[in-house]
């Protein structure tokens, strides 16, 4: 029987790091086109400008949840709060 696993290991399971970010428009109208044919599911041939819009917005989505994510996961790691200094004013 598997020994179950802690939290730590659990989060570390689910991570985006090998997910490759936009680098480049190429890259960006792959994740376009992958978006229209598998999450709008249209072709070019009968894919109106609403369904344009919809595989833009899904691309534009998946890059600021990669992103974000990405930041989360380095605030539970790094805890940059805990780092630096408060100015704390006095009045």
């Amino acid at each position: 029987m598997a020994v179950p696993l802690s939290d730590q290991e659990k989060r570390k399971q689910i991570s985006v790091r090998g997910i490759a970010g936009l680098g480049d428009v190429a890259e960006i109208k792959r994740s376009f086109n992958r978006h229209l044919h598998f999450t709008v599911v249209k072709d070019r041939n009968v894919a109106t400008p609403r369904d344009y819009y919809f595989a833009l917005a899904h691309t534009v989505r998946d890059h600021l949840v990669g992103r974000w994510i990405r930041t989360q996961q380095y605030y539970y790691e790094k805890d940059p709060k805990t780092n630096r200094t408060r100015n704390i004013r006095t009045v």
